[in-house]
Parts: structure tokens; C-alpha cells; sequence
């Protein structure tokens, strides 16, 4: 079973966002694997890697696409992102440092609050907004 299992209520309506936050729980739920496989360190480095690269990567295109429509709340969206990517950051840190392992329960546990509250708070009020201007689709 799945770390971060995906529910429908999940779902921006936005098609690449929509994707971006699945890779991301499909990355958190490879990271909790590497840590439950007991292989240590050397499987969870590249899973967090990755992870961080993606999560950088999916925090631009959603910074850009706010800007394109002119999004109101995107100095605070990007605000939110700033810090959660500084958290990121700082796991990676220790991680790199030889905390190894050591974090898995807090980075798991961070990582998971991060996606579900993420996108259930922050990135769903912006739903409504591009449901306007037509960029994401409505729910059936």
C-alpha cells in the first residue's frame, strides 16, 4: 500500500499541476519505501534528490502560471513555497551530513503534512480563480 495514497479531492483541475502533485506523492511514497526497506542510506539519497529537484521544478510552473493570470495571492503563495522549500532544503542538509536515517520518521511525517495540507489550503484557493479564467476544470 501506498504512503500517500491519492484521493479526488486532491484534484486543482489544473492538468499539470494536477500531475506535479502526483509525481510528488508517488516521490514521498518512494522515499517512505526507502526508508522502510532498511537498505539505508544509499537507497534514500536518490529518491531525495529527486524529490527536491521535482519539488523545485513544480513550485516555478505553479509561480509562473500565477503570474501569467495575475493571480492576487502569489507573492503569498510563493511566500508559502519559500518556506517550505527552506525546510526541504534543510532535511537535504542533514540528510547529506550523515543524519541518514536518523530523520526518516520527521521527514516523512513533514512531507506528508506538506502535500496533503499543501494542496488541500494553499493550492486549492487558487481553484476558483483559474475555474474563472479557464484554466482549471471544475469538478463533475
Amino acid at each position: 500500500m501506498s504512503y500517500f495514497t491519492w484521493q479526488d479531492k486532491f484534484d486543482t483541475g489544473i492538468e499539470d499541476v494536477d500531475r506535479d502533485h502526483r509525481i510528488l506523492a508517488d516521490l514521498i511514497s518512494q522515499l517512505h519505501d526507502a526508508f522502510a526497506s532498511g537498505k539505508g542510506d544509499m537507497s534514500i539519497g536518490p529518491v531525495l534528490a529527486v524529490l527536491v529537484e521535482y519539488t523545485d521544478y513544480h513550485f516555478k510552473r505553479e509561480e509562473a502560471l500565477m503570474s501569467q493570470y495575475g493571480y492576487p495571492e502569489t507573492p503569498a503563495h510563493r511566500a508559502e513555497h519559500d518556506s517550505l522549500k527552506s525546510k526541504v532544503y534543510d532535511i537535504r542538509k542533514r540528510f547529506e551530513a550523515g543524519e541518514g536515517t536518523a530523520i526518516g520518521n520527521e521527514l516523512l511525517a513533514f512531507l506528508h503534512f506538506w502535500l496533503y495540507f499543501h494542496i488541500l489550503d494553499v493550492d486549492m484557493a487558487f481553484r476558483d480563480f483559474f475555474i474563472e479564467k479557464g484554466v482549471a476544470k471544475p469538478r463533475a
